[in-house]
């Protein structure tokens, strides 16, 4: 795009955020004529002040943030390559539009649906194999290096597992379908010369999730009454989007808005869309009500905080917020908005979690050195009897993973996951990165403690297409491999020569 059209783009722009403005503006004053037209006793003084401060200031905010947004968007277009396009299409493969059960599901693998999950799959190992064969990207060594390779083992011995599988197509194409997935990371980080590179892939993850949110949005003004599940929380309608998977995206979108803002290198130019993007990622979060999403965010905060040295805002905030729940009327409205009018048998057996798990664990002890097959021991031997089957999995990554692979695959996929930990912990404290290396290796940090918590109670880690994790363990792995080669090129020529010797 040349600089005359993004300047025109943006005068464009300009133009539309003064409509909404005047607009906004016009609905003030309407609100405030209508309460000085009123009786003074049906006068509600604090609300028309809240109203009369807050929405101007929210149009200010939105304006401001959607420009800085929408210059974004232009600046993705401009750096736009092939990779961006892998993504994209793995990200389309993940996109539900119906819901089956078991038996359906055994009964037609193949319908016309799925082939909206497979075509783009295709078209993503046919980019992938033509790049390898030409020599334009030679991934398929790397991806058994490293952090990456623990994953490729662990998808190796998923599609192992099919030999044993009570459904064994399903494990094997489930298999296959993370081998892919792992395959798109490899290739992407053959190509990555810098931090600022993975950077873009960070930001690209972050624009699919927020996507995601924004539809969901639209769902819900298109069908509202039935954009809200069972328990009143916020879901998609076309494509089906869960109300945990809207509140993860949600709380990705608020730690990566924060971690923006307090970090060391934050620009002010950019506070007012990040702000906006945290009043954003912070409302879809309570409209999903996403109990483990919210003490994720929880938990990434207090490690983002900790990490960027600004934990006195985390006291503070406690200071706050303790004496507000336990001494007014919030601490019983935040105890009933969680509860979502559920049990407290309901609320201790985590919504039917632990009736799944402890009959996932009994039919794992009658195969506890093979499991009963990757991503197929949930859905079929677990879930298929106890008449659930609709759902798609256990709502945990580690009971997934151990019902169907045991401990040959619980192992790798333990040394992918601790290994990020401590590749990032460590890479955040050298010194010798530059700041905005150290401030992405913490704001990878942050992300990794929201989806490391999620795990145990959804699966982030495990599922096609783990977008967040894979993004995480693929800088991980690039601050690994370039400190290797830093390594071996300071290792002086003598030494070399004299160990050469003998």
């Amino acid at each position: 795009m040349s600089t005359q059209q993004t300047q025109t783009r943006l005068i464009n722009l300009q133009g539309a955020t003064l409509l909404v403005a005047f607009v906004g503006l016009g609905f003030v004053l309407s609100l405030l004529a209508y309460y000085v037209s009123a009786d003074f006793d049906r006068l509600n003084v604090p609300v028309a002040v809240a109203l009369v401060v807050g929405i101007p200031a929210a149009i200010a905010l939105g304006i401001l943030g959607l420009r800085r947004g929408v210059q974004h968007l232009v600046e993705l277009r401009t750096t736009w390559t092939w990779w961006h396009w892998l993504l994209f299409l793995l990200f389309v493969s993940t996109l539900v539009f119906r819901i089956r059960d078991v038996q359906a599901a055994t009964a037609s693998p193949v319908d016309a649906w799925a082939l909206l999950r497979l075509g783009p799959e295709a078209i993503v190992a046919g980019v992938l194999i033509s790049r390898l064969i030409s020599r334009r990207t030679e991934w398929l060594r790397p991806m058994f290096r490293g952090l990456i390779g623990a994953l490729a083992i662990y998808g190796m011995v998923c599609a192992v597992s099919s030999t044993w599988s009570v459904y064994a197509a399903w494990t094997l194409y489930k298999s296959l379908e993370f081998l892919l997935d792992v395959a798109v990371l490899s290739a992407i980080l053959c190509t990555m010369e810098s931090a600022d590179g993975f950077r873009q892939v960070f930001n690209f993850v972050y624009c699919l999730y927020a996507l995601e949110l924004g539809w969901t949005w639209v769902n819900a003004a298109i069908w509202p009454s039935e954009a809200l599940d069972e328990l009143g929380r916020l879901s998609g309608i076309w494509p089906v989007t869960a109300s945990n998977s809207i509140g993860i995206a949600a709380a990705i979108v608020c730690i990566v808005a924060l971690a923006r803002l307090v970090g060391r290198s934050a620009e002010k130019s950019e506070r007012s869309w990040y702000l906006l993007a945290l009043a954003f990622g912070f409302v879809s979060l309570v409209a999903s009500q996403t109990r483990n999403s919210m003490a994720g965010l929880v938990f990434g905060i207090a490690l983002l905080l900790w990490f960027e040295r600004r934990k006195w805002m985390g006291f503070a905030a406690v200071a706050v917020t303790v004496p507000l729940l336990l001494l007014t009327s919030l601490g019983p409205r935040v105890a009933t908005y969680l509860a979502r009018d559920q049990t407290e048998s309901q609320i201790e057996g985590m919504s039917s979690r632990m009736d799944w798990w402890t009959f996932a664990w009994q039919q794992f002890m009658h195969h506890p050195l093979t499991g009963l097959g990757a991503y197929a021991a949930g859905k079929f031997a677990v879930l298929g009897q106890l008449g659930v089957g609709t759902a798609s999995q256990m709502h945990s990554d580690w009971m997934e993973v151990l019902a169907g692979t045991s401990f040959w695959g619980v192992l790798p996929f333990a040394i992918a996951l601790f290994g990020c930990w401590w590749f990032l912990a460590r890479s955040y404290w050298d010194n010798s990165l530059e700041p905005g290396e150290r401030q992405l290796a913490g704001e990878a940090l942050a992300i990794l403690g929201i989806i490391t918590l999620r795990s145990f109670f959804n699966v982030e880690l495990s599922w096609h297409a783990p977008f967040l994790f894979l993004v995480v363990v693929g800088y991980a792995e690039f601050l690994r491999r370039r400190k290797q080669s830093l390594a071996i090129e300071t290792v002086p020529v003598g030494a070399v020569l004299r160990n050469a010797n003998g």
